[in-house]
C-alpha cells in the first residue's frame, strides 16, 4: 500500500461571500451592541442617580465655582429679587433633604434659563427683557426649581459618567475623556440637556405651582406664547419644528398643554398678572445686555 498526502482541493478555504460584505456584518454587530449597551447602562444610571441622598451631589460640587453675582448696585438688588421669588416658589415645592435653591444672574443677552447640580438656578438677562409680568417670570423659575426637586441634573450627571465609563472599554483615551469632560463641566448647562419627559414633568410642576401662587396659568402660557414668538422672529428651520429632535416639547404645544392642564382642575387659564419687582422691572426697562 501507497501512502501520499494528496493537496487539497482549489478554493477550499475561500468563501463565496466578499471579505468586506462579511467584515460589515461584524462591524455592524459590534457597533449595535455598543449601542444597546451605551442606552441601558445609560438608562439603569439616570434612574439610579437621583435616588443617592442629595448630599452626596452637594458634595461633588461644593468646589466648583459657583456663578458671580453681579457688580452693580442695580444687579445686586434684581437678583435679591429673584432669590425672593425662588425662595417664595420653592416653598410650595418638596425639595431633597439639605438643598437650598440658589439663584444666579447672567448678565448676557440670550433669553434662557437652566438648572444645574447642587440646587442652583441661573437666570439671563436678555430672559428678563421679553417677560412682561411676575407671572411668566414665576414659572420660568418654578420650571427650573422643579428640574431641581427631581434631581434631573443629577439624572443627567449620571448618564453622561455612565457613557463614559463604557466608552472607556472601547478605547481607554475617549472613555477618560468623555467622564472627565462630563464631570468637569458638572456645574455648567452643556453637561445637563433634559429629555422631553423630564421638561413635561418640570412643566407640569410649574404649572401646579403657579396655579396655587397666582390662582390661574395666565403666566405660563405668555410665557411659552413668547418663545413661540422668538422662534418665528429668528426664522427657525423646519428642523426645529421637529418634536422629536428637541430636547423641549414645541412651546404650542407647551401652550396647549397648560390650556388643558387648567381645564382639567378647574383651574383659571387667564386673571390679573402681577407686575415684576422694581429692580428687575428697570432692568427689563433698559434692555438686554450687549453680550
Amino acid at each position: 500500500m501507497r501512502l501520499e498526502n494528496r493537496a487539497p482541493a482549489e478554493g477550499i478555504n475561500a468563501s463565496d461571500e466578499h471579505p468586506l460584505r462579511e467584515f460589515a456584518w461584524l462591524a455592524g454587530g459590534a457597533l449595535a451592541a455598543l449601542v444597546a449597551t451605551v442606552v441601558a447602562v445609560s438608562l439603569g444610571a439616570q434612574w439610579l442617580a437621583p435616588k443617592l441622598p442629595y448630599r452626596y451631589e452637594a458634595r461633588l460640587v461644593r468646589d466648583l465655582p459657583a456663578q458671580p453675582p453681579p457688580t452693580d448696585a442695580r444687579g445686586r438688588e434684581a437678583l435679591a429679587e429673584l432669590q425672593a421669588l425662588a425662595d417664595r416658589l420653592a416653598a410650595r415645592m418638596v425639595l431633597p433633604e439639605g438643598m437650598r435653591v440658589t439663584v444666579g444672574l447672567r448678565d448676557e443677552r440670550v433669553a434662557n434659563a437652566y438648572a444645574t447640580l447642587g440646587g442652583h438656578a441661573v437666570v439671563f438677562r436678555g430672559l428678563l427683557s421679553r417677560l412682561d409680568s411676575e407671572d411668566a417670570l414665576a414659572t420660568v423659575m418654578a420650571h427650573e426649581i422643579a428640574h431641581l426637586a427631581h434631581r434631573h441634573p443629577a439624572a443627567a450627571l449620571g448618564r453622561g459618567v455612565a457613557i463614559g465609563i463604557v466608552l472607556s472599554v472601547v478605547s481607554a483615551e475617549s472613555g477618560r475623556g468623555a467622564a472627565g469632560a462630563v464631570l468637569g463641566q458638572a456645574g455648567t448647562l452643556a453637561a445637563l440637556s433634559f429629555n422631553r419627559d423630564q421638561e413635561r414633568e418640570a412643566d407640569r410642576e410649574a404649572l401646579r405651582v403657579v396655579a396655587a401662587e397666582y390662582g390661574h396659568v395666565g403666566g405660563a402660557v405668555d410665557l411659552f406664547d413668547a418663545f413661540e414668538a422668538m422662534q418665528r422672529a429668528r426664522g427657525d428651520g423646519a428642523a426645529t419644528r421637529v418634536e422629536w429632535l428637541r430636547t423641549h416639547p414645541l412651546s404650542e404645544r407647551r401652550a396647549q398643554a397648560a390650556r388643558e392642564w387648567a381645564a382639567a382642575r378647574g383651574v383659571p387659564v387667564d386673571g390679573a398678572r402681577r407686575p415684576l419687582p422694581p429692580a428687575l422691572a428697570a432692568m427689563r426697562a433698559a434692555g438686554p445686555a450687549r453680550r
